[in-house]
């Protein structure tokens, strides 16, 4: 998921840039440390996430941006890479890890104020394009053309594994309980692990086209979407799917189960998408602006965040 904000989202997601390489204190040629910009805060940004109250988004360039007053204002901090930034996870109010393009992988340990290089690989000219970590030492980074690396040791090393036989892009990785993950990808690629990521069985997909991102609702419900619009449920754990309409031909990139269980989607053109049954149905808006949005993150006070193109934006009344 990550251009320049003029190109479409979707497009960001099946068309990555190649990039930088390697480990902590040296950066790898083509790797530069990310500007502090005076309008980083109004930049593409595709990922977000809590860490505590605090909210922490990452996009492009390298920016990283923190707010401590539930969304209201954002600050830049120093990132020592300056590749898109397309995925973040944290296990608790200082620990935390980002994912990008060139395959890096970055890592704080005091809530986003400084980050650190724990790896990178320019010549692989594949991004990585979501992060999951459970606890403080197991962790799975997934990216495009089949791209899965794992660690059980924070992060201080790396391994590739080969998940599929297809090069398809994977998108996203989530984890339904501690014991079962999820991997959404494009293709229709759909794969489910009970034993925490040791084996995957490929689910049978609903859909041929790409699903961006995923929602778990339940042990064994998640919501899957993505492309044209395209959105199936299942309350079975991927043994069988429910097509739920949309209301929009705009690709659907990001989503959350909000505090008071409603779902909200967002994605190409503006779109806002809002289920108040548990994803049986949607309402679909768009707003005004038409700005392409990435993800959604909610703070602590319950104030939605809406990530995209122009930076951080509130979520509409």
């Amino acid at each position: 998921m990550r251009f320049p904000s003029s190109v479409a989202l979707a497009a960001l997601l099946l068309f990555p840039l190649a990039g930088p390489a390697a480990a902590a204190e040296t950066l790898p040629a083509g790797l530069k440390p990310a500007v502090i910009a005076p309008l980083a805060v109004h930049s593409l940004m595709l990922g977000a996430t809590r860490a505590g109250d605090r909210l922490v988004a990452v996009g492009e360039r390298g920016h990283i941006l923190l707010s401590d007053d539930q969304g209201a204002n954002w600050r830049q901090v120093p990132v020592p890479v300056n590749a898109a930034l397309t995925g973040v996870s944290f296990i608790d109010a200082k620990q935390g890890w980002a994912v990008g393009h060139d395959a890096v992988i970055l890592h704080t340990a005091d809530g986003g104020e400084s980050w650190t290089l724990q790896q990178a690989d320019p010549a692989l000219e594949q991004p990585l394009l979501d992060v999951l970590f459970t606890d403080a030492q197991h962790g799975i980074a997934v990216g495009a053309y089949g791209l899965y690396l794992e660690t059980a040791d924070g992060g201080k090393s790396w391994t590739p594994r080969k998940v599929s036989e297809d090069d398809f892009h994977f998108n996203a990785i989530l984890a339904p309980t501690p014991e079962t993950r999820l991997l959404v990808g494009e293709a229709g690629t759909l794969f489910f692990s009970g034993d925490a990521g040791a084996t995957w069985n490929r689910l049978e997909s609903p859909y041929d086209g790409s699903f961006f991102d995923a929602l778990v609702l339940g042990p064994q419900s998640f919501l899957i979407y993505g492309l044209q619009g395209n959105i199936f449920r299942t309350d079975d754990a991927g043994a069988s799917w429910v097509k739920v309409e949309s209301g929009t031909t705009a690709g659907l990139m990001g989503g959350a189960l909000l505090a008071d269980g409603s779902i909200m989607l967002v994605g190409a053109q503006g779109a806002v998408l809002t289920s108040r049954d548990g994803g049986r149905s949607f309402t679909t808006t768009k707003r005004a602006d038409r700005v392409a949005l990435a993800d959604i993150v909610q703070a602590a006070d319950g104030r939605v965040i809406l990530l995209g193109e122009a930076g951080p934006l509130p979520a509409a009344p």
